[in-house]
């Protein structure tokens, strides 16, 4: 089991609306993921619970063609 304190946001979607993934717990059996919100809640969620925001880099302003060419 491993916490994984992230050196940048991750932009996330989650059940309770968008925010930004600051940590990772690894358990056994799934990971969890922390996640702080525009007003300041900090929220720990499943990871089946989460999704990527659209931003993929974080202010870079890249498009879903351009990521999908990175990433094949």
């Amino acid at each position: 089991m491993a916490t994984i304190q992230l050196t940048e946001l991750i932009p996330v979607d989650t059940p309770l609306g968008e925010g930004y993934a600051i940590m990772v717990d690894s358990e056994a059996h799934d990971n969890y993921w922390t996640v702080v919100f525009g007003s300041g809640a900090l929220v720990t969620f499943r990871q089946e619970e989460i999704k990527l925001s659209v931003s993929y880099t974080y202010g870079r302003g890249i498009s879903d063609q351009q990521m999908l060419r990175k990433i094949k």
